[in-house]
């Protein structure tokens, strides 16, 4: 899930500052990978128990790595559109079946919070090299980066990949699974929504920091800065799993958003504007580890975390689109009230979702071959 991470950089530093790109048009090819992503989960999701991962996963991974390789090469938009679906359906599948295989673990809520902390020291290194590497080299180094950290992905899962098989009724036919709960449904659509407000913001953090009259510097050290208190949250949700309730991180994750995505848009104070930068992706990883282990709980056929991409990926697909086209007509200041009132509906969902949950229920497990 780098590819979320990298948003910044993506959108803000290549896309629009180095491509010469307009927020609508840069916003729109990160909207078409990240909705690409989505259609190949949603595809993939429900059928996830008669997909093999050890064939599925490597295989998109590596067509990802090829896809990036190859935006590198171009800067022709209808060729980087086409490019940017191809890269996003590959990544859909993999994803899909690795947040399945993570949701029929032992222990889904430590595996997941230590894939984020992985994720986290990948960021740091990604958000304080590259911009620097960009500067030097041009913008295409993003794409060449991204493309090996998928074929990184690809050779892993190559080696080492679980097995899985389908559960099966007593004769033998595979089992009709139940339908999701109402509960798991509110908390898929309030992701979705915690997503629209991150990606919103983190494509445009480093313009709007420049529309503040920030320096480009200053900017950068606020890129390096999240990147190294983005290792905290993915390790503080393990240590808490057991003290802290679900229902009250994911009610406070989106409030928090909101306080911190209003003060990054409006704030002309730049320890205003650094404190909010900084903070503000951490609430998304800390919050997502305690949904993903709430959905783990509650729906043992791991149909819904197969789905994390969905709601990761609807959501971030939407809000640089959205965030582009309400600041190319409000200004960046709007993006502010817009997150304000996505974090709202995130709240109320989660709010539902939580509502006579069944907290108590054992994480799947897998059943191994």
């Amino acid at each position: 899930m780098i590819d979320v991470v990298a948003l910044p950089v993506w959108v803000g530093i290549v896309l629009i500052r180095h491509d010469g790109l307009d927020p609508q048009r840069a916003g729109a090819l990160a909207t078409a990978f990240l909705g690409a992503v989505v259609a190949s989960s949603l595809s993939i999701a429900p059928r996830i128990d008669r997909v093999r991962g050890t064939i599925a996963v490597p295989a998109g991974f590596a067509v990802a790595a090829a896809a990036f390789f190859a935006m590198a090469l171009t800067q022709d938009y209808a060729t980087l559109l086409a490019l940017h679906v191809v890269g996003g359906l590959a990544v859909g599948c993999g994803l899909s079946l690795t947040h399945s295989a993570i949701g029929a673990s032992p222990n889904p809520h430590r595996l997941i919070a230590t894939g984020f902390t992985v994720l986290s020291l990948l960021s740091l290194g990604f958000l304080g090299a590259v911009p620097h590497a960009i500067a030097a080299f041009g913008g295409q180094v993003a794409f060449v980066v991204l493309g090996a950290i998928m074929l990184t992905a690809a050779l892993a899962a190559l080696a080492g990949f679980p097995e899985r098989r389908a559960a099966a009724s007593p004769d033998g036919a595979p089992r009709e699974l139940p339908k999701l709960s109402r509960h798991v449904w509110f908390a898929m659509v309030g992701t979705s929504l915690l997503t629209v407000s991150h990606s919103m913001m983190l494509s445009f953090l480093e313009p709007i920091g420049l529309a503040h009259g920030f320096g480009t510097g200053q900017v950068m050290n606020v890129l390096l800065g999240i990147g190294l208190v983005n290792m905290l949250p993915g390790v503080l949700a393990a240590l808490l799993e057991r003290k802290v309730s679900s229902r009250a991180v994911m009610i406070a994750g989106p409030v928090l958003q909101a306080v911190l995505g209003f003060t990054l848009a409006r704030s002309t104070l730049f320890g205003a504007y650094a404190f909010a930068g900084v903070i503000f992706p951490t609430v998304m990883i800390f919050t997502h580890t305690f949904i993903f282990a709430f959905l783990a709980r509650n729906d043992p056929s791991t149909r819904a975390v197969a789905a994390t991409p969905v709601m990761a990926m609807t959501g971030s697909a939407i809000g640089p689109i959205l965030g582009g086209t309400v600041a190319d007509h409000f200004g960046y200041g709007s993006i502010g009230w817009t997150i304000v009132v996505a974090a709202g509906i995130s709240t109320f969902c989660f709010w539902q979702a939580s509502r006579r949950a069944e907290p108590a229920l054992a994480p799947a497990t897998a059943s191994p071959r």
